[in-house]
């Protein structure tokens, strides 16, 4: 495969392999021979050195977000309820679903609160999260009242974590509220937590918990985590160059620490691609396909693939170079796919910066029997890491503050 990314490579005009090199370096992904001191480059083909070891906690939960596809109404939520069966019999710490619109991509995810209901129906202890409540498309009481049901239904498991939203075309739904989305979103919190301890009416019905696990979805934008910090929210955040990772965690954790809180107490969760199996060569093959199309649509939703970053012009067979390489890197060492001693290594390192939680989003577009046969290779990963604990009842040591 090296000698094939190589050729074609060798094939790019300069200006076309500076752009392809300058994106893969933004994403934490480098080229064999490109490698340069100054760019960071922490998820190269090589993995680097082993971490220090650390004995830091780290829990595991199943992530949903992308595959929508051309199901049947029948085997439309069958991976979702199928597998957060699985994850609750095996100790798992949560099942996240997000809010996505008007788009295949994550189609099947509207509204996390009418799926989180159907979850506490089919569970008895794991998590159920919002991954992520778009919160200036919405009224904070309405948020309130749904997760309060879901809060019931599930015995006390609910967790929300709020985005502020980031692609115009989800505001279809709310036109004024892009603009100053961020701060709606940070507002609308702190609605949506009075209301749930009872401090701003009286909130119809009850939940369960006095006190809503929240969680803010973050991303590259180091105020949101400092903002995270200070409000006693966890991190909700995707996998990114370590580095760069670690930088946001430890302002994160500073933040919370200026406001009196004890810094280790956050939560930090980190969404991670995961496919685990025991023949490393048959697992590259099953998710080559769904793995780089998956990476197709996250770059083309940023508009790199459609000339939004400077390559208009590229062709096909160049954005097919870029794909290429982009899943050498993210299969090598930017994921949980392969085997599960070199998952071992990925969670290791997240560990050893400070992550809580690995976040797996298993729904990248495997076909849905196979993601269920190999969940228990996953829950092996998750036993040897040491992210399982014993399902006494609800998970409330997840709440983030």
């Amino acid at each position: 495969m090296a000698d094939d990314l190589s050729k074609r490579l060798a094939g790019l005009t300069p200006e076309q392999r500076e752009l392809l090199l300058r994106r893969l370096k933004k994403e934490g992904l480098t080229v064999p021979g490109e490698e340069s001191p100054d760019v960071p480059a922490p998820f190269a083909l090589d993995p680097g050195p082993e971490p220090e070891p650390s004995d830091r906690p780290i829990r595991f939960s199943l992530f949903f977000f992308s595959d929508g596809g051309a199901k049947s109404p029948a085997e439309s939520y069958e991976l979702l309820l199928e597998s957060a069966r699985f994850a609750d019999r095996h100790g798992f710490a949560a099942v996240w679903t997000p809010e996505r619109h008007f788009q295949d991509f994550g189609g099947l995810y509207p509204n996390p609160s009418v799926l989180g209901a159907a979850l506490a129906a089919a569970t008895d202890r794991i998590g159920i999260r919002a991954g992520s409540v778009v919160l200036p498309l919405h009224e904070p009481l309405r948020v309130a009242r749904e997760w309060a049901v879901v809060d019931r239904l599930s015995n006390g498991r609910a967790g929300l974590s709020f985005a502020s939203g980031w692609h115009p075309t989800d505001f279809a739904l709310k036109p004024d509220g892009y603009a100053d989305r961020r701060e709606r979103m940070f507002r609308g919190i702190e609605t949506v937590r009075r209301l749930w301890r009872g401090e701003e009416g009286r909130l119809e019905p009850r939940p369960v918990q006095p006190e809503l696990p929240v969680w803010v979805t973050c991303s590259t934008n180091a105020a949101t985590w400092t903002r995270a910090g200070e409000i006693g929210a966890g991190v909700l955040t995707i996998i990114q160059p370590l580095p760069t990772l670690a930088e946001r965690i430890a302002r994160y954790r500073a933040a919370r620490a200026e406001r009196g809180l004890d810094p280790e107490a956050g939560r930090v969760t980190v969404m991670v691609h995961a496919f685990v199996g025991e023949d490393e060569e048959a697992v590259r093959a099953r998710v080559r396909k769904p793995m780089t199309s998956y990476l197709r649509t996250y770059f083309d939703q940023y508009g790199f693939l459609a000339g939004g970053n400077s390559l208009q012009g590229v062709s096909e067979s160049d954005i097919d170079t870029l794909l290429a390489v982009a899943f050498e890197g993210y299969f090598s060492s930017l994921s949980l796919l392969g085997r599960p001693d070199k998952g071992l290594r990925l969670i290791n390192r997240l560990r050893g910066i400070g992550v809580d939680e690995a976040a797996c989003l298993i729904d990248f577009g495997v076909d849905a029997p196979s993601i269920l046969e190999e969940l228990p290779a996953l829950d092996r990963l998750q036993k040897e890491s040491g992210g399982v604990k014993p399902p006494l009842g609800k998970v409330s040591e997840e709440t983030p503050d």
